[in-house]
């Protein structure tokens, strides 16, 4: 018998998990979600050992057992980011014994904002680095998805400086986080019939829709020195700083919301996600300037669990487009950060080299563009 069971942590992120039962035990067990793991290197590795440790328990087996089950799963090394073994446990009872049979979980731990004084410091570590600034080019979603990899590489090799990136989609995607399955993300059916890609990033995190006239998306590709004394949640909020300020000078009343959110008054504006290797962050950020709620949720499966802890019944109203805050054009806004973001730390502007886009391209066509890296989770 296939069991689906989810739970979204209060303040967190949401986890799902896909059981078979077969007679009284679980003989199969795959954990997914929007959560974060660190290092996102091992997240696959993660999700597999916490998906074996519950085979052959007994269906009867109660939260608290679950839960230390978990737990003990989880290598030190390791750290989940927005769930928590106790969630994923929850989730696998609500799996077994119906939606109905709810279970206490604690929110998330938060962490309290920095002051003006904490952002600044780390500012004028910013501005000691020789910052490449490479603006806009119109690239497929594979293509820009692969760029992060490349970049984040030629940065660990030291073959480029710390560098921002503005992209631009060419077409309209799916972009699902590392520990996502796309059969519970995306409506696939729907997706096509739109013409909507699915791609799957290198980071953890959140599936968004993203239409070329309606995001925003900027990488940042710098030494882990940058956010030295740091937790990773708090990394989150220094990363995003600059663009904050920005978006305040364009008279939208833009905050950070723990753990990768930037948020406003009306809702949210947009989300981060991080990836750490070899002494280098991936930081990368995508703002919503349009929007069309209906083809959101045409394309989005987003369910019940995910709204429990919101303020509003709508996903659509979750959201508050630049272009209505600002009454500016897209290319204006891109504009306004790109410079904002150079008048405070300085930077070099440049673009993409040849060899940097024939990588891209080769690696999105051996990677990202492949059902074996999009639909692994299936």
């Amino acid at each position: 018998m296939e069991a689906h069971g989810e739970c979204k942590t209060l303040g967190g992120k949401l986890v799902a998990v896909d059981l078979i039962l077969d007679g009284s035990v679980i003989t199969q067990a795959r954990i997914h979600g929007d959560f974060f793991v660190h290092p996102e290197a091992s997240a696959a590795t993660l999700l597999a050992a916490l998906g074996e440790c519950l085979l052959k328990l007994p269906m009867t087996t109660e939260l608290a057992a679950l839960e230390a089950r978990l737990q003990a799963a989880i290598p030190v090394p390791v750290e989940l980011l927005g769930t928590t073994p106790r969630a994923i446990a929850t989730a696998v009872r609500r799996a077994i014994v119906g939606e109905d049979a709810r279970s206490e979980v604690m929110p998330v731990a938060r962490i309290g904002a920095f002051d003006e004084d904490d952002l600044a410091v780390h500012a004028a570590r910013w501005s000691r680095l020789p910052w490449r600034l490479l603006p806009e080019v119109s690239l497929s979603p594979t293509v820009n998805t692969a760029l992060d990899e490349v970049l984040t590489q030629r940065l660990i090799e030291n073959r480029m400086p710390p560098t921002l990136r503005f992209w631009r989609w060419s077409e309209p995607a799916v972009i699902v986080g590392r520990c996502q399955a796309v059969s519970n993300e995306v409506d696939r059916a729907a997706a096509e019939a739109m013409g909507v890609q699915v791609v799957r990033r290198m980071t953890v995190g959140g599936a968004m829709l993203l239409q070329p006239h309606g995001a925003i998306t900027y990488s940042l590709y710098l030494p882990e020195a940058a956010v030295v004394g740091l937790t990773l949640r708090q990394s989150y909020e220094v990363c995003d700083a600059w663009v904050v300020r920005g978006l305040r000078r364009l008279g939208v009343d833009a905050h950070h919301v723990p753990i990768n959110d930037i948020a406003c008054g009306a809702g949210k504006i947009g989300g981060a996600a991080q990836a750490r290797r070899a002494g280098v962050v991936l930081h990368h950020t995508t703002l919503a300037y349009d929007m069309d709620p209906g083809e959101m949720l045409r394309v989005l499966r987003i369910g019940r669990e995910k709204l429990k802890d919101k303020a509003v019944a709508s996903a659509a109203k979750r959201v508050s487009p630049l272009v209505q805050q600002t009454g500016r054009s897209r290319e204006a806004i891109v504009d306004h950060l790109f410079r904002s973001f150079q008048s405070e730390f300085g930077g070099t502007l440049s673009q993409l080299t040849p060899d940097e886009l024939a990588d891209a391209e080769a690696l999105a066509q051996s990677k990202y563009a492949t059902p074996e890296w999009t639909l692994q989770f299936e």
